[in-house]
C-alpha cells in the first residue's frame, strides 16, 4: 500500500546521498557559483589595472 510519509523520509535520504555526488559533478565540470564569479572577475579587473600602472 502506498503510504507518503515513508515516501517522504526515503526521499530525503536520497537527496542526502546525491547532493554531494551532485556537488562534486558541478565543480569538477567547470560550473562556478555567481559570487564566485564575480569575487574573481574583480580580481581581474585589479590585477589589469596593475599591469596598466606598470606599463606606463
Amino acid at each position: 500500500m502506498f503510504n507518503p510519509l515513508k515516501m517522504a523520509g526515503d526521499l530525503k535520504n536520497m537527496e542526502k546521498m546525491l547532493k554531494p555526488a551532485l556537488e562534486k559533478f558541478m565543480n569538477d565540470s567547470g560550473f562556478v557559483k555567481q559570487a564566485e564569479l564575480q569575487k574573481l572577475e574583480a580580481r581581474v579587473r585589479e590585477l589589469e589595472k596593475e599591469i596598466q600602472n606598470l606599463k606606463t
